[in-house]
């Protein structure tokens, strides 16, 4: 019996977890069980329109592949998704097929082989771990529905949280400097369609300060394509080489002015000119730009094509700033977050002057980080302190961002499970993520407004049936009826007429209800916001 005990002990323990490790245990199990995942690791999704930022929690960077599927003419058959893209013969000519459009996913059908690729075995397996993942700020009810049913119902996902990239760029920022989770900040976040600028005061977004600008890298590296389709090669269709030299080439300068003067200049004393070396995927893959003291690479550049750009390195960059250069009916970024500023409570604007993050892709520009700040101090009071953050790496900081997000207490109230969902369904669930971070009790402060009861017999009150203001009691205004003509005119030409007046004295002169019948088609015809002459009849 001695021996036969822990046999059964061993056996019982074995079969505990074996049923933990089931989906079909029991509702305190399960949350002893998640509790322990979301303490050690999740899978974070940064799902933005150009690229996915994706990896576990536990990684230090994560894998960043195209959010789009991709065509080759060389190999039209195949169709290329993420880093699949590498395998890729000739990427001469490649047609995108984009899942969003102004940062919202409109293609569903484009937008869900990504994710498969993207959660399959090759890149970042769920593995029954919770998933945070990032949606655009104000994203539409529809598409937030159609994220739910993917990963509950699809890839049936434990639990799962979303947010706004902008929600987890604050907390790193926030653990970066060792600040309170209370300081005020802005992040600005450009990226490929659209650039948001987010004040976020008491740890929460203060949504009357909220700024969108339809402007991004999808528009530069189009302009970039019209400029050398008109000077040089048409380059309309290889979107995806010109969105590398943009990336290899492109800058921002403090004072355009200036630049434009030296690129305005020949030989030497003009240092803004490169060559830039198109691919042509046998050789080279990437281009590069052309260092004319380097002469093992001639050889190669002998049969490639050579773009030559001058003035367009900074112009096109220059639209960030500046968007109505290209007939654009909007400000640019700094005067954006100028104007964010100053839509806050005053109390908190200086403070919010000297915390500006900026982050996204437009962000890797040279130059960037001091033109943001050269338009800022301009634009605001001398006496702000201004400080202007630019992190490392612009493009994968609001994915570190969910890090600091898994160490906050109250995490675990966060997460929507499975079985929330299907018991609450996606209309409370959806309250519940896009109220987090956010204070609307700022906004309807300032919508309370006292509404006032219009009365209108008090704004024509002194006032006669022809909307005439009344001087005093001298005035005299008499009134003709249609029917008593002839009186009324005798008593106005004999001087003893009596005046009618709309709220002193209501009744009528002679106590004709015709008068008064007058009168209140007068009256109706003042309420409609028509002047209508009156019809004088003389019998």
């Amino acid at each position: 019996m001695s021996t036969f005990e822990p046999r059964t002990y061993s056996r019982l323990s074995d079969r505990s977890k074996a049923k933990r490790r089931r989906s079909s245990i029991g509702p305190n199990e399960s949350n002893k069980e998640h509790r322990k995942d979301t303490n050690l690791r999740a899978v974070i999704v940064d799902s933005g329109a150009y690229t996915i930022k994706v990896g576990l929690s536990t990684d230090e960077n994560p894998t960043i592949l195209a959010n789009c599927i991709m065509k080759a003419k060389s190999e039209r058959k195949r169709l290329f998704i993420g880093n699949q893209i590498n395998e890729c013969r000739d990427c001469s000519g490649l047609y995108f097929l984009l899942p969003c459009e102004r940062g919202y996913i409109t293609k569903w059908d484009v937008q869900k082989p990504v994710w498969d690729y993207v959660f399959s075995k090759n890149i970042c397996p769920i593995n029954d771990n919770p998933v945070i993942v990032t949606q655009p700020l104000f994203n539409f009810k529809s598409i937030q529905d159609c994220m739910d049913e993917i990963f509950f119902e699809e890839y049936e996902v434990p639990s799962m949280f979303r947010l706004n990239p902008t929600d987890l760029a604050r907390l790193k920022y926030v653990e970066d400097h060792n600040l309170s989770d209370k300081v005020p900040c802005v992040i600005v976040d450009t990226g490929f369609s659209f650039t948001h600028i987010i004040p976020y005061i008491n740890g929460n977004k203060y949504l009357n300060g909220v700024r969108r600008l339809n402007v991004g890298g999808k528009l530069l590296t189009n302009h970039l394509k019209d400029i050398i389709s008109y000077r040089q090669y048409n380059v309309m269709e290889e979107t995806y080489v010109i969105n590398q030299v943009k990336e290899d080439t492109c800058y921002v300068v403090k004072d355009v002015k200036e630049e434009l003067k030296k690129a305005a200049k020949s030989g030497i004393a003009n240092d803004i000119i490169r060559n830039y070396v198109l691919p042509d995927f046998n050789n080279i893959r990437r281009g590069y730009i052309q260092d004319p003291n380097n002469t093992n690479q001639k050889e190669k550049e002998e049969n490639c094509q050579i773009l030559r750009l001058n003035n367009e390195r900074f112009i096109v960059p220059e639209i960030l700033f500046h968007p109505s250069d290209i007939g654009m009916k909007s400000m640019g970024i700094a005067e954006a977050v100028v104007k964010a500023i100053y839509c806050c409570p005053k109390d908190q604007q200086e403070n919010l002057a000297k915390n500006i993050v900026v982050i996204g892709g437009n962000c890797k520009f040279p130059g960037f980080k001091e033109r943001m700040y050269a338009e800022l101090r301009s634009q605001l009071p001398h006496i702000w302190d201004i400080n202007v953050y630019q992190p490392d790496d612009p493009i994968s900081y609001s994915w570190k961002g969910g890090k600091p997000l898994l160490k906050t207490p109250d995490f675990k109230s966060f997460l929507v499970t499975k079985e929330e969902y299907e018991e609450l369904g996606s209309t409370i669930i959806q309250q519940r993520f896009n109220t987090w971070m956010t204070d609307n009790s700022l906004v309807k402060e300032e919508q309370k407004k006292t509404i006032e009861e219009y009365r209108y017999l008090d704004k024509i009150k002194g006032r006669t049936i022809f909307g005439k203001q009344e001087n005093g009691n001298s005035t005299e205004i008499k009134t003709y009826s249609d029917t008593s003509s002839s009186t009324t005119m005798g008593q106005e030409n004999s001087g003893s007429g009596t005046p009618v007046s709309l709220v002193d004295e209501p009744e009528s002169t002679n106590g004709s209800e015709e008068t008064s019948q007058d009168s209140f088609e007068q009256i109706s015809e003042l309420d409609t916001g028509i002047n209508k002459p009156v019809k004088k009849n003389y019998c």
